[in-house]
């Protein structure tokens, strides 16, 4: 493949790079998606099975369009799937901040589905929890699940079928920029680009930095932990304990193992890639663990199957979405800090307009770099 040349690049195949890579074979545009390790894969923010989705779960008004937008294309999408890869799903949010859940019920009102409220009683008899009686229990009725790695899948089988091209086990060893052409390289090739969309995830700094962009970035293991019910019932729906709502208790009912419901804790250990292996992960795993015991009596309280993702994290946990500072025909988006699977679609029609050289058809002052220019990077720290 040495030499090859094609409109643009997308390095990184996980479902950011994935959706630009899909938007920009439907606008005609010759494009090649680079992925370095062979797909699927295991090793970035995009795999395993399952995540969470819902139309109120943003926090900034700028955020709705996006979101609102990411929900309706991930619907087209899937729509030609010939497995179901999206499933209408009750989420159960809890708190104990009562105004918090009063600013929730109209996130969701605003989204155009009715926020159900529930006494704490009969959502303890109906899941078999003990929450405190002082939790506020509120239901989002736009709560739903998507399959994740089968939805990257599918979003690559669209691209191959609109003529886009996947290089996988292909690591970038460097990039340079130039115009009319960008050079990015391999191991034994080069491809020649006129545009270059990065989506690097987890090594973003890795690739970024090289390219003079230095983002106060965080990259965190998070643990995947399936638990055992005890009398192997349990009712569908997801369920969100935001009494701390940045590092919130999560469940998601049986849907990936027979019998194993996945509970898991929004906080990671900060790690890079090349080490995530040898991450002490205990520590996360005891808080689960304990809060298992106290509010989810009904199953096991030591995990049956241990698995483990990625997320890259932002000071303020917004995203990154901008142009190289002096190469407008580079743009990139990163820091999706474990919330961006849902937003991915519109996401990747937003990065296919910017090397296109489009209107942006949402705001992208939010999400600018800039925003960071008078941030000090901290120590780093064993937790976010």
């Amino acid at each position: 493949m040495e030499g090859e040349e094609y409109d643009v690049a997308v390095v990184g195949g996980g479902v950011m790079g994935s959706c630009a890579a899909y938007c920009l074979a439907q606008a005609g545009k010759s494009t090649v998606l680079i992925e370095q390790f062979p797909i699927p894969h295991s090793r970035g923010s995009s795999s395993g099975q399952s995540r969470i989705t819902s139309l109120g779960d943003y926090t900034s008004p700028y955020m709705k369009p996006i979101i609102n937008h990411g929900y309706k294309q991930w619907l087209k999408i899937l729509a030609t799937a010939a497995a179901d890869l999206f499933r209408m799903c009750p989420l159960l949010i809890m708190s104990q901040d009562h105004e918090f859940m009063k600013e929730k019920a109209q996130i969701v009102k605003d989204s155009g589905f009715d926020p159900l409220w529930i006494p704490v009683d009969k959502v303890n008899e109906k899941y078999k929890t003990s929450f405190p009686k002082e939790s506020s229990a509120l239901i989002d009725t736009s709560g739903g699940i998507l399959f994740a790695q089968k939805c990257v899948q599918e979003v690559q089988r669209l691209f191959k079928d609109l003529g886009g091209v996947i290089v996988d086990a292909w690591p970038v060893t460097s990039i340079e920029p130039g115009d009319p052409w960008v050079q990015v390289k391999g191991r034994r090739s080069v491809i020649r680009v006129k545009s270059l969309v990065l989506c690097p995830g987890p090594w973003a700094s890795e690739v970024l930095t090289p390219l003079g962009i230095d983002l106060p970035l965080k990259t965190v293991r998070l643990g995947v932990y399936y638990w055992k019910v005890k009398d192997s019932s349990f009712p569908r729906g997801t369920i969100c304990d935001m009494t701390d709502p940045h590092n919130f208790f999560y469940a998601v009912s049986p849907l990936e193992y027979p019998g194993l419901i996945k509970v898991g804790l929004h906080e990671g250990v900060e790690t890079t890639p090349t080490t995530r292996d040898k991450t002490d992960m205990s520590d996360i795993k005891m808080k689960i663990s304990q809060y298992i015991q106290q509010h989810m009596p009904n199953i096991e309280s030591e995990p049956a199957i241990e698995e483990s993702c990625m997320y890259t994290v932002t000071p303020d946990e917004d995203f990154v979405i901008d142009y190289h500072p002096e190469h407008k025909n580079i743009v990139y988006a990163v820091g999706f800090s474990g919330r961006g699977f849902k937003y991915a679609p519109a996401v990747g029609e937003m990065l296919a307009g910017m090397v296109q050289g489009h209107d942006p058809i949402h705001d992208l002052s939010p999400f600018s770099a800039a925003r960071f220019a008078n941030l000090k990077r901290s120590s780093p720290v064993s937790k976010y």
